[in-house]
């Protein structure tokens, strides 16, 4: 099912092993990216190269396709509970993060897998570095449902947080990730967004960029369809489950459980990358 990627089940067996492998790390991937607004992206990927053993630009194309389900599933929820989702702010950056995402798509056409790998693990030592600053902060601690309230945001702040969206479009393409591990900071940090306000409305904005980061993965055939069904189907499951949890998790405890949780997978993900090269 999966030889044009380069990688198959040798049995029947091991075949299913796979599919069922493939959906856990959906599970996984769906919960984590629904709760903390980063998209499916930022955990799929690593787990499909470094579990399952699919190469790093096709893992990089499922990963959008995870990210797309999340967003899909969590946008639509805060969108109809309110008062989460900033939607004109998001559409004004994600018009940023969106061409950002056509240009990482097709620039990494031309980057080698290993290097591709060390470059993740160094965004996701950024990602947890953020994460972990943010969550000595008190503000986003009220529970879903709380009204956006922004901060007194300067023009020039404004101004960077649309630079800044660019990049994580550009690193939403390059990588497979939603570009929340940028856009959360951004809107939390830059904008004075609650944190829960700020995840919201990054899942909202990560379908949007997904898909012109899509077009150039299509383009070179790297988007493998039989991979990422299964995978998408954990997703949805996975970020319904994200959904249910987050009132109930406290929004300090949440930040800095995965911000250990990206360290780890960091150092994997380079020293694989290093042995590679």
């Amino acid at each position: 099912m999966w030889r044009s990627v380069g990688w198959r089940a040798t049995n029947a067996d091991s075949m299913g092993f796979d599919f069922i492998l493939v959906i856990a790390g959906g599970l996984l991937a769906g919960g984590v990216g629904d709760l903390m607004g980063l998209g499916g992206g930022i955990v799929a990927v690593p787990f499909l190269n470094l579990v399952v053993g699919v190469p790093v630009h096709v893992a990089a194309a499922a990963g959008l396709i995870s990210t797309l389900s999340v967003s899909c599933g969590a946008a639509g929820r805060y969108l109809r509970r309110g008062g989460l989702i900033d939607v004109p702010l998001a559409l004004r950056l994600e018009l940023f993060a969106a061409a950002g995402g056509l240009v990482g798509g097709v620039v990494v056409g031309w980057i080698e897998g290993p290097a591709l790998q060390v470059l993740f693990a160094a965004t996701l030592l950024y990602g947890a570095f953020h994460i972990h600053r943010s969550s000595r902060r008190t503000a986003g601690t009220g529970p879903p449902g709380t009204e956006v309230v922004r901060g007194d945001v300067s023009s020039a702040r404004r101004a960077g947080a649309f630079g800044l969206c660019f990049a994580a479009g550009v690193m939403s393409g390059l990588l497979g990730i939603g570009g929340g591990i940028v856009i959360v900071p951004v809107i939390h940090l830059v904008l004075a967004l609650p944190f829960k306000n700020a995840t919201a409305t990054s899942n909202f904005m990560m379908g949007l960029t997904a898909v012109p980061a899509l077009c150039g993965f299509v383009a070179r055939g790297q988007l493998d369809l039989g991979l990422a069904a299964p995978l998408a189907v954990g997703v949805l499951l996975g970020a319904n489950l994200g959904a249910h949890l987050m009132p109930r998790i406290a929004t300090r405890w949440l930040k800095l459980v995965f911000a250990c949780l990206l360290v780890v997978t960091a150092v994997e993900m380079a020293r694989k990358g290093v042995a590679a090269w």
